[in-house]
């Protein structure tokens, strides 16, 4: 698995360098690692969560991308299918952006990877670790599911309150 982790992180930086944004250069990275085939409307669509939605600073636009793939892979569609599958997954990306990176908000992430890139100031950090955290998760995405806990499962689990926001995020 870390072989594919790796790859997908090396594939995020040569998009970001190519200059695409943080949302894009995650998905196009993870679908190739992961072999999931999407269509260029899916990309389309992952382009406005750049910056944390358009420039806004809200939610990573990496962290978004993984919520695109679980759907993709995972969501339902019709109305009558549990949610419990992928409600599970996105609830644990999040909460590993928040171990990993200490938080999900890109307004408190671009600080600190521009911290860490000096002169060159960019993203480069969170596209590299936030494509390391989605490439995990998808490639472990059937054992955690086959392993959710009976609390875990729609209607059984309360809701969780929201990111706290810190004042510093994690170290690199």
């Amino acid at each position: 698995m870390e072989d594919i982790v790796q790859s997908a992180v090396n594939k995020a930086e040569e998009y970001r360098l190519k200059k695409y944004h943080c949302a894009e250069s995650s998905i196009r990275a993870c679908s190739e690692v992961l072999n999931i085939k999407l269509s260029n409307d899916i990309f389309r669509i992952a382009s406005g969560f750049r910056g944390g939605g358009g420039g806004h600073g809200d939610r990573c636009g990496v962290l978004e991308s993984g919520i695109i793939l679980v759907s993709f892979l995972y969501g339902r569609e019709k109305s009558n299918i549990d949610v419990s599958n992928y409600s599970y997954l996105v609830r644990l990306l999040h909460d590993r952006f928040n171990a990993e990176l200490g938080g999900y908000y890109c307004r408190n992430l671009r600080p600190y990877a521009y911290r860490l890139s000096g002169e060159q100031q960019n993203c480069g950090y969170i596209y590299r670790k936030g494509t390391e955290i989605v490439t995990r998760l998808l490639a472990e995405a059937d054992r955690l599911i086959r392993e959710m806990p009976e609390t875990e499962k729609y209607g059984k689990s309360p809701m969780r309150p929201h990111e706290k926001i810190p004042t510093e995020p994690a170290e690199a």
